[in-house]
């Protein structure tokens, strides 16, 4: 089935075809790999993959050693020849380990890939065959190739979840089904894989060490799956409900590589030497613990602004909460892994892509820290949030959340231009959407009449664009997510007036729009849910209530030396305030005529008060490089 196809209409005796389809191949290679579940390592699977062909070869036409090894639906799915799998298996360690899963020990992943459980070999093959340069001018065969394998490892991997034994690499086969379900867009199945996962952690107690004499790389491969599955649920948006009880804290974080030591000088600083007392967990471990405050902000960001009677400046409101957990961390947090002595500036690309099983791991931490602290004051989200409090606001707030956000979006841009500058090619997806993050930002800042402003943000918001869509070359989903921030800016564009007094008072924003794009976990295809429930199940695509949010922009920070220029005038209207064209209105526009009310208000948003409320969080003052490092 080719997940990727958003025009799936099969009928259900073509679907019932395609099942005996998949029911055959499934059978011939467990048939054609003599696969013995009681000993997960006891078969060879390069005698297997030579039988597999012998024994194909009598039903099918020859295929040789061809990587792509597909013959069609009515064919076996045959593992490639081993001098074809292991350059796959080479890309994966370089672009898909530790970003960000860490999920294998990496000394010794090579050489014990003929003895791991095919399932591994298949969803491997399904996740890294998108850096291959040897398939990326053949899309269409690619996402077939992808497709075939993935399905390939999802029947043997559930043989093994429904008849037993369960083993370690059913949970890391789970692990990398869940990585390429979510990249294509099936978030749905992708969640299922990986709550699954969880769960079989769970049942097996794989938060324990094993009590056993046990090998090095196995102990280590269990932590590592362990803590995959935690990042797996925290970075698509889900609950890691393993750690729910607080006295238990998991087994020990994954061995990371310590820092590159820099070419000029390779010794630490007297600065390093004297914050020596800050033990260093390895900066695997420093990623693990911001997750956490990354799936708080990501549950923030769900509640779409709805009003609350905690004011975000109360410590007791979940916007402190997070900020001050993230505070907390960041004092565990070793100076050698910070920014000023990871000297980016003198390495060289080379340096980098030596060791992209430090700085992968590294840029995610990075760009995670910034991006919460940017999704936390995003304009549009704290406007929402603080529309019930409008004549309470305390100065001192609006001063920290207008210096928070100008600091971290300049910080992520300013690493996407030394991607760009050192030709750096980023492969961890989630970068991908914290770039997307900022264009939001960016494009509502842009729509101002002060023409040098407008033009920086304006390339600031091709800027991220343009990086979210070079990732979107290696993963489907991010290639969506330009897509929808393209149509934003479009639609937006298109309520905008730089005329203030012209401004048609009953123009919408759909905000929708904004939050399929803040919200990671949403990211699916269009058809995802539908391929995957039938009919007693599914219920339709879910249609939002067309409403406006009952909001008006924020009010400036005072500083010395700024005038504060109100070019718009908060219209006054009040709730129910019926506007002209109303019956003209169609739910899948963006801009709309509509009544006003005060519930389900996180839709839309009145166009002037979206425009002039990205006003308010332009700011002078304090250069990026002078705050906001981490």
């Amino acid at each position: 089935m080719d997940i990727t196809d958003s025009t799936y209409t099969e009928r259900p005796a073509k679907r019932e075809d395609r099942l005996h389809s998949l029911e055959d191949k499934l059978g011939a290679v467990l048939d054609h790999l003599g696969y013995e579940y009681p000993t997960p390592h006891a078969h060879d699977l390069t005698t297997a993959y030579q039988d597999s062909v012998s024994a194909s070869s009598r039903d099918e036409p020859s295929v040789g050693n061809e990587s792509s090894a597909y013959l069609g639906p009515n064919s076996s799915i045959i593992l490639p020849s081993w001098d074809d799998i292991t350059p796959i298996a080479e890309l994966y360690l370089v672009f898909c380990e530790s970003q960000p899963l860490p999920l294998f020990h990496r000394g010794s992943f090579l050489a014990s890939l003929q003895t791991r459980d095919v399932e591994i070999i298949y969803a491997m093959l399904a996740l890294s065959l998108r850096f291959s340069d040897a398939y990326h001018h053949r899309a269409s065969d690619l996402t077939e190739l992808v497709n075939s394998y993935a399905e390939i490892a999802r029947g043997l991997v559930m043989k093994r979840v429904s008849e037993g034994p369960v083993e370690l690499s059913t949970l890391q086969c789970l692990c990398l089904l869940s990585l390429v379900d979510f990249t294509n867009g099936n978030t749905h199945r992708s969640s299922i894989h990986s709550s699954l996962a969880m769960n079989l952690a769970r049942c097996s107690n794989l938060a324990l060490e094993p009590r056993t004499p046990t090998s090095n790389i196995l102990r280590e491969e269990r932590r590592r799956c362990f803590w995959s599955i935690c990042l797996l649920k925290r970075l698509h948006g889900g609950d890691f409900s393993i750690l729910d009880n607080p006295d238990m804290g998991g087994p020990p974080f994954p061995h990371s590589p310590t820092r590159p030591a820099r070419v000029m000088s390779p010794g630490p600083s007297t600065v390093e030497v004297r914050r020596s007392d800050i033990q260093d967990q390895g900066i695997m471990a420093y990623v693990i613990m911001l997750s956490e405050v990354f799936a708080r902000t990501a549950r923030y960001v769900r509640l779409h602004g709805r009003p609350s009677n905690v004011p975000p400046w109360s410590p007791h409101s979940e916007y402190s909460k997070i900020i001050a957990l993230q505070m907390d961390l960041e004092t565990r947090m070793p100076l050698t892994h910070r920014f000023k002595p990871a000297n980016l500036s003198n390495r060289s690309t080379e340096e980098l892509q030596t060791h992209r099983e430090y700085w992968g791991p590294w840029f995610l931490n990075q760009f995670m820290y910034h991006t919460i602290l940017c999704l936390l004051n995003h304009p549009l989200l704290l406007s929402l949030s603080l529309r019930t409090f409008r004549s309470t606001i305390p100065e001192i707030f609006l001063q920290h959340t207008s210096d928070l956000i100008s600091s971290h979006t300049t910080w992520i841009i300013h690493f996407i231009n030394y991607f760009e500058e050192k030709s750096f090619l980023v492969s961890d997806p989630l970068l991908g959407y914290s770039a997307a993050v900022v264009a939001t930002i960016e494009l509502q800042l842009s729509f101002t009449d002060n023409p040098t402003i407008r033009e920086q943000k304006r390339e600031t918001f091709t800027k991220c664009v343009q990086f979210v869509q070079q990732i979107g070359k290696m993963w489907p989903h991010m290639a969506r997510l330009a897509q929808r921030l393209q149509h934003l800016e479009d639609a937006v564009s298109a309520t905008y007036q730089s005329d203030p007094e012209a401004h048609n008072q009953s123009l919408l924003i759909d905000l929708s729009k904004f939050w399929e794009i803040l919200e990671y976990s949403s990211n699916s295809d269009a058809d995802s849910a539908r391929r995957l429930f039938g009919d007693s199940l599914y219920s339709g695509t879910p249609l939002m209530a067309a409403e406006v949010s009952q909001t008006s922009p924020l009010p400036a920070p005072t500083r010395i030396g700024e005038e504060r220029a109100s070019n718009y005038t908060t219209p006054n209207f009040g709730a129910n305030t019926a506007f002209p064209g109303a019956h003209d209105y169609h739910a899948g526009s963006l801009v709309s005529p509509q009544q006003l009310t005060l519930t389900n208000d996180e839709f839309s948003i009145l166009a002037t008060n979206f425009f002039s409320q990205g006003q308010e969080f332009l700011r002078g003052g304090d250069t990026w490089d002078n705050i906001g490092n981490f």
